[in-house]
């Protein structure tokens, strides 16, 4: 059975931050209150009563946004009757209005969520009446102030998170669940390489790709909110004088909040990095896998959610590919570099350093996003491309300290008769093509050989002298640099050629 013996109330609250939302925060809004049980789940969910909250924060507009708002909650509040019809099994909604003082200055996406997820807790009917959430379910669905809910959505990914069933401590495993849905966008077809792909992920994917992207798309998520609780919610900037001494102490008493180094210098005297309040969606979908939260992307036959896609208009748009990239580092290396150790307190990864596959920009500047006692750890580059294997031969960086080789990637291969024949080379596209553009499932073919690579001890000039065995080089686990889908398979088949286990010894980044 899909609902708790003890409970059939489950509690959801909609989320959205509000900022300059005048031409689309009434359809969004609108989308929302007006959910309802689809006629497949109304077995399941026949003992499940809903108490829905849609929660709105007007961070700062200098629009008509808050009047838009204000004029939506009386209409609601005036005709409650004519939105809630049991028959139709149409859900009942209440809409609750937030806003920042006037005069005030707008503090980005993170603050206004989490001043949103407070709303429900401030309102005096909610707080007196309803049901206590140690004896219910309560989720919060995330929605951003120009998307658009399907009628369906909260049912739906209640469903689906209620069917997850009991761990063995006894625990429902929503508790610790992020959960997103399938997505259309708006116009159709826009970031039509992205949004396929995020919606053709297997269970599997949306694991072993999660330092490419956030592979569950933050207007879909769906999550407990203890367990949203426990994370600290989302990075408000500016950072408290306290929170920001934490960091730089690498005090980890509090949450963990994922900053990179560079975050955390002055950009001029007493003024802090301004990137603090964007990529908030990364920082809290990272802090939810290190504390060993599980990904969940929700497929239904038609999507959940609209997803708009305004050219310029978004903070994603805004937010620079560097920091990104920063932030990916950072999250790799708390979550598997510093993860799980072995009985010699290494993990595969410390032990013996580990290679970059890809020495072109991405893979430069992962390197030069990583900290300086990680960054050590790299062994060497390995490419496909020969100008740069056999010309540069060297990536040298004066701030890393040593010159580090680039080299074959076949020389990684544990078995060099199972390599690609003399390299499979793809031109990289991001032209649409006619079908899917690409099958993240899709099986690679390794069965081609190549002649084994000559494997010996070879010298390179540093700064501070070193040799490379490269024998070791077939144990190294790898980090990959290089976009993934876009080679029509030649990457995927020589990356699967070194015969490394995804998610163990191989990780995909770019």
């Amino acid at each position: 059975m899909l609902a708790h013996k003890m409970c059939t109330v489950v509690k959801v609250d909609v989320i959205i931050a509000v900022h300059n939302a005048q031409e689309t925060i009434e359809e969004t809004v609108k989308s929302a209150m007006h959910q309802e049980i689809p006629a497949n789940l109304l077995t399941s969910l026949s003992n499940v009563k809903f108490d829905v909250v849609v929660c709105c924060y007007n961070d700062a507009s200098t629009d008509k946004s808050i009047e838009m708002l204000y004029t939506l909650k009386e209409e609601y509040a005036n005709n409650a009757a004519l939105h809630h019809d049991e028959s139709k099994l149409i859900m009942k909604t209440t809409l609750l209005v937030g806003t920042a003082a006037e005069g005030t200055s707008s503090r980005g996406a993170g603050y206004a969520r989490n001043q949103a997820v407070k709303l429900r807790g401030m309102n005096t009917s909610h707080t007196n009446n309803s049901t206590d959430d140690a004896k219910c379910f309560h989720f919060l669905c995330i929605l951003d102030s120009d998307d658009i809910m399907h009628p369906t959505r909260i049912a739906e990914q209640t469903s689906a998170m209620m069917s997850l069933g009991y761990g063995q401590h006894g625990k429902h495993l929503s508790e610790k669940a992020l959960m997103g849905c399938q997505f259309d966008r708006i116009p159709r077809d826009s970031t039509w390489h992205y949004a396929t792909w995020a919606n053709s992920l297997s269970d599997k994917r949306v694991v072993l790709e999660q330092f490419r992207e956030c592979t569950l798309l933050q207007p879909t998520w769906f999550i407990s909110k203890s367990w949203f609780k426990s994370l600290g919610g989302w990075l408000e900037a500016p950072m408290s004088n306290e929170e920001m001494n934490k960091l730089k102490s690498a005090d980890s008493s509090n949450y963990y909040r994922l900053v990179h180094s560079s975050e955390l210098r002055e950009t001029s005297p007493g003024v802090m990095s301004q990137t603090l309040r964007l990529a908030e969606d990364t920082r809290l979908f990272y802090a939810h896998l290190r504390a060993e939260g599980t990904l969940h992307l929700h497929r239904t036959s038609a999507p959940l959610v609209s997803y708009r896609h305004r050219v310029g208009m978004s903070q994603s748009s805004g937010t620079p590919r560097k920091l990104l990239m920063q932030l990916r580092a950072k999250a790799w290396e708390d979550i598997v570099f510093f993860g799980k150790k072995g009985p010699d307190n290494e993990t595969v990864w410390s032990k013996n350093g580990f290679a970059i596959w890809g020495a072109g920009r991405d893979g430069k500047d992962f390197l030069k996003a990583l900290s300086p006692e990680v960054a050590s750890r790299v062994v060497c580059f390995v490419d496909v491309d020969s100008n740069k294997i056999e010309k540069t031969k060297f990536y040298d960086n004066p701030t890393i300290g040593r010159r580090i080789p680039i080299l074959h990637f076949s020389l990684l291969a544990k078995n060099a008769n199972k390599c690609v024949d003399n390299v499979v080379f793809g031109r990289v596209s991001k032209e649409k093509k006619n079908g899917d553009a690409f099958d993240t499932n899709k099986q690679i073919d390794t069965t081609r050989k190549c002649e084994e690579p000559k494997r010996k001890k070879q010298k390179t000039k540093s700064r501070h002298e070193e040799t490379i065995d490269l024998s070791v080089l077939q144990d190294l686990p790898v980090v990959v640099c290089v976009a993934m889908y876009r080679t029509n398979g030649a990457l995927e088949s020589n990356v699967a050629s070194i015969e490394r286990v995804e998610g163990k010894d191989l990780w995909h980044i770019s």
